[in-house]
Parts: C-alpha cells; sequence; structure tokens
C-alpha cells in the first residue's frame, strides 16, 4: 500500500513536470518551455515565464516579471508590469501600460505606444526602438538598431548609441539612425560611440550631443 502511495506520487510528478505549462502554489504564476503564456485580462499574476514561446499580457493585467527566451511578447493597453525582458523576440507595450523597472530585448524590435510608461531603462542590442508618445523614466540604448521618438514622447536619461563589442562584424559599416520629433524630449545627454545619421526636427528639446562620428540631418 505504500509503495503503491509512493508510485503515484512518483507518476503524478512527472506528469506535472511534462506539462506544457505550470502553475506556481498561489496559482498566480505560468511558466512553460515550449508554448505560449498568457495573463487573462484584469488579473494580477506573479510571473509570466516562457522558453520557446511567446508571452502575452491582457489588457488591464497586472504582472511582476513577464520574459521570454524566444519569442516576442505583447504588453496589452493599460497593463502594468514590473519587468519585462526578451532575448530573440520583439517588445510590444500597448497603450497607457506601464513598466516600472525596464524593459529589454537582445535581438528585436522594441515599440512604446501612446502614453506608455517606463520607469527604469528601455535597451536593445539589434533592433529598432520606437517611443510614440511614450515616457521613459531612465536611459534609451541600443548597439544595432535605428531610434525613433514621435508624438512627443519623452526620455529623462540618456539616449545611447553604444559602441559593439570587439569583433562584431554584423552591419558595422551601416550608421545608426536617430530621430527626435519636433515635439519630443530627451533630457539627458545624446552619447554616441560609433557613427549616427542624427535627425533633430526644429522643436525638439535635447541634452548634449556626445560622439565623433555624428552627421547632423
Amino acid at each position: 500500500m505504500k509503495f503503491a502511495t509512493l508510485a503515484t506520487a512518483f507518476f503524478g510528478f512527472i506528469a506535472w513536470a511534462a506539462s506544457p505549462v505550470a502553475f506556481a502554489g498561489d496559482g498566480r504564476s505560468l511558466t512553460t518551455v515550449n508554448g505560449s503564456v498568457e495573463a487573462t485580462p484584469g488579473q494580477t499574476y506573479d510571473t509570466l515565464s516562457a522558453v520557446n514561446g511567446e508571452v502575452h499580457v491582457g489588457r488591464g493585467a497586472t504582472v511582476e516579471t513577464a520574459k521570454t527566451v524566444n519569442g516576442e511578447i505583447e504588453i496589452e493597453a493599460d497593463a502594468r508590469v514590473g519587468t519585462v525582458s526578451t532575448v530573440n523576440g520583439s517588445l510590444d507595450i500597448g497603450e497607457g501600460a506601464t513598466v516600472t523597472h525596464e524593459a529589454s530585448t537582445v535581438n528585436g524590435e522594441l515599440t512604446l505606444g501612446q502614453r506608455s510608461q517606463v520607469g527604469g531603462d528601455v535597451s536593445t542590442v539589434s533592433g529598432e526602438i520606437e517611443l510614440k508618445g511614450a515616457e521613459v523614466a531612465g536611459s534609451v540604448s541600443t548597439v544595432n538598431g535605428d531610434i525613433e521618438l514621435a508624438n512627443g514622447a519623452r526620455v529623462r536619461g540618456n539616449l545611447l548609441v553604444k559602441r559593439p563589442n570587439s569583433g562584431w562584424k554584423m552591419h558595422e559599416g551601416n550608421p545608426v539612425k536617430v530621430h527626435i520629433c519636433a515635439t519630443c524630449v530627451v533630457e539627458g545627454e545624446l552619447r554616441f560611440e560609433r557613427p549616427v545619421e542624427l535627425r533633430v526636427e526644429n522643436g525638439a528639446k535635447i541634452g548634449k550631443v556626445v560622439g565623433d562620428n555624428v552627421k547632423r540631418l
């Protein structure tokens, strides 16, 4: 009888471990290896986590951490997320959504919708960053992606285009394009460590431009 109970518990554990989505003990975290996870609109979660799959945060949902390795992350309008990150995939933050801390991707586009807010830094290595009327309290940085500030976007920190690591070959000869609209603001420095084509429309407010290879358009 004791053996049967242990066997049942063992096989039950194997079935749980093999399931596509695992729930935390409090029922507020969703994790998966191969598959997507989704926060129901208006609900609260601790963590949404995937390895090979998308992460979707429904409208008005609250999530402490949203992350994946290979997959995009979509945060719908008016949702609230603490930290959001992906390695290979785009990151789309909808209108009025709030990210309390950092928002980052390595290989993928990063888009912030109208009235969205990020309390920390926004960063990518290779992928375009687009702020559509969004506000970033920290800095915005990239290595090999264009930056577009539109519709009155505001960056309270610095705007950085970083030097590629030693040995980086991809697109190393192409300048990064940076565009700042007439109603946009960058309160910190615009620091460029590699060739940049910079277009700042009349009326835009920006900090000091630092860089030896900046072409003003």
